[in-house]
């Protein structure tokens, strides 16, 4: 006759319980899943693996915008200034930047040995470059060697659409720079505003821009390709004869005839 119950059954044959089945009180002390913390995790652990930089070369420099090139627009808030975005708060976190962008930075400066010049409206008060100083020394990136002038506004482009009158500005104030330093004879100026809005209204003695200067998405900040465009630059800094120079203006000049003609104002 069959056992009646359970219990009168050999152990071996007797059924787990659901509990043993699982095995869920052998990990109940393992701690609950963090992707915040794995995803530090995971970072950290990239750092280690890092090739390290090479030494400064002195006679290579990237201009670096911030918003739109590490920081994603539309991230911080800002008010306008002298027709000028500006951020309200001065102090950064590593966590308001892209990881990706701030690496892709690090690469170009990893094959190129350029120093790091700073071009943004966060350079307006040591605040704001303090801040911009901790994330990249954060990121193992090279301490900001410099910081361009903050020049005025043409006074013939100051009823001109807004983001022409700004990226002519930010374009004297590189050249400015590179005026100063004349040791340095390869660069490239990262930034989401479009340079040919600066060259269709250059002036005499100011660099021609577009040639030097990688636009990134705002959005997307600085990608792998970006990255690649700039160290190109870098490496091989065109050299435009007086004829492509010419070009480059005419061209300059129809696409932000083109720009306005189709937005009726360039947005930024």
């Amino acid at each position: 006759m069959a056992p009646s119950s359970e219990a009168e059954l050999p152990a071996a044959k007797r059924p787990r319980k659901a509990a043993e089945d699982s095995l869920g009180g052998l990990y109940d002390f393992l701690p609950p899943p963090d992707p915040e913390r794995d995803a530090a995790a995971k970072a950290a652990a990239d750092r280690k693996v890092r090739p390290k930089l090479p030494p400064e070369d002195k006679s290579r420099v990237v201009f670096l915008d911030i918003d739109g090139v590490l920081l994603p627009a539309g991230s911080m808030e800002t008010i306008i200034v002298d027709g000028v975005h500006l951020p309200v708060r001065e102090r950064m976190s590593d966590s308001d930047f892209s990881a990706a962008a701030l690496s892709n930075l690090r690469s170009i400066i990893q094959r190129t040995g350029a120093s790091v010049v700073l071009s943004s409206e966060w350079r307006r008060s040591e605040a704001m470059r303090n801040s911009v100083g901790v994330v990249l020394r954060g990121n193992d990136l090279p301490q900001i060697k410099d910081w361009t002038d903050v020049l005025t506004v043409r006074q013939e482009l100051q009823r001109s659409d807004p983001a022409i009158s700004w990226c002519e500005r930010r374009a004297r104030e590189i050249t400015g720079w590179l005026k100063a330093h004349q040791e340095v004879t390869a660069w490239v100026a990262l930034d989401d505003l479009d340079f040919n809005w600066a060259d269709s209204h250059r002036v005499h003695g100011t660099q021609i821009m577009k040639a030097r200067s990688v636009k990134t998405d705002p959005k997307r900040c600085l990608t792998e390709e970006d990255a690649e465009r700039a160290v190109q630059i870098i490496l091989r800094p065109p050299r435009l004869t007086e004829e492509q120079a010419a070009a480059a203006t005419l061209e300059a000049v129809r696409a932000t005839k083109e720009a306005l003609a189709m937005n009726g104002a360039i947005r930024l």
